[in-house]
């Protein structure tokens, strides 16, 4: 059977009690139809990326529409041959995306260009292409020519946004993954001064739905076991997880401790890290001789 993926987040001003009940009634809805996934809720709204059967995600869709009285909602979705996650969890936060700024709270819409709107200002080229996700992110995949930030993280896009020298008077595309962050980001610019800001409504998950193979190039990171989807919106074949940092990677390394293969990112080969696991590391910095010799005579055992 088929997994169905869904992303979707809404802001919606709620009190502690709301809050407190929605978590309720999110966790035994979840366990009604069969979902797994990670939820976060607080007193701006929710946001969430949940995975199960067709029937469960539809009903939890139905349900929350309803239950939050949500207007046109945009389900964002995408398929798997298996869960993408392990549990279902619901996790109570003072921001759902966390920008470090939770006195900008979105409210309607701020510049929302639908993914048609933005493939043609793209094919236009007049006007800057800015990535708001983190840089691990922007090195699988990324809209051509974008600008990036080097974010580590998004409360930094504040800081590295004062200092990017992007003139105030050019016309400015941001996006995101699935558009939440450009909520945020784009209440920063117009704290900042910038005024002639559009972003891609629904994110780069939107409009690989529609363009695929186009202005996108490459992959785009998702936070789930999945680590990426490609131009079809299916789980990668191409990238991992570093097995010491958790981001993702391609490339495979041949343990410098027991001779086994794994997967390391290249930000951590550059930091001299050249073990497969990180128990592996810890042996190396315990100062442990190299174990290729016990692994081959094993190996020649089991033969």
């Amino acid at each position: 059977m088929m997994i169905k993926i869904c992303a979707f987040y809404y802001f919606k001003p709620l009190s502690a009690a709301d809050v407190a009940q929605l978590k309720g009634e999110l966790e035994l809805m979840a366990a009604h139809q069969s979902l797994r996934g990670l939820v976060l809720i607080g007193r701006e709204g929710i946001n969430y990326t949940i995975s199960g059967p067709d029937s469960g995600i539809d009903a939890f869709e139905a349900w929350l529409t309803t239950r939050l009285e949500i207007e046109n909602p945009h389900f964002k979705h995408s398929w798997a041959m298996k869960h993408p996650f392990n549990e279902f969890v619901v996790k109570i936060k003072t921001e759902i995306v966390t920008l470090g700024t939770p006195e900008l709270v979105p409210s309607g819409k701020h510049g929302h260009i639908s993914p048609r709107e933005w493939h043609e200002k793209l094919r236009t080229g007049k006007a800057i292409v800015l990535d708001t996700r983190n840089d691990y992110e922007v090195e699988i995949g990324k809209f051509r020519n974008a600008i990036d930030l080097g974010i580590k993280e998004f409360r930094e896009f504040p800081e590295k946004l004062a200092k990017s020298g992007i003139s105030k008077d050019q016309e400015v595309l941001i996006y995101c993954t699935g558009g939440i962050r450009c909520e945020k980001a784009i209440l920063e610019m117009k704290r900042q001064g910038y005024e002639r800001v559009n972003q891609l409504d629904g994110g780069i998950l939107a409009y690989l739905e529609q363009f695929p193979n186009s202005e996108f190039e490459g992959e785009c990171f998702v936070f789930d076991y999945r680590v990426a989807v490609d131009q079809n919106l299916q789980p990668t074949r191409r990238y991992r997880f570093c097995t010491h940092c958790g981001q993702p990677s391609e490339t495979t390394i041949d343990c410098a401790l027991c001779g086994q293969k794994g997967i390391v990112c290249r930000h951590c080969i550059d930091a001299g890290i050249n073990t497969c696991t990180k128990n592996c590391a810890n042996h190396a910095r315990l100062g442990h001789k190299s174990r290729r010799p016990h692994f081959q005579e094993l190996r020649l055992r089991q033969r």
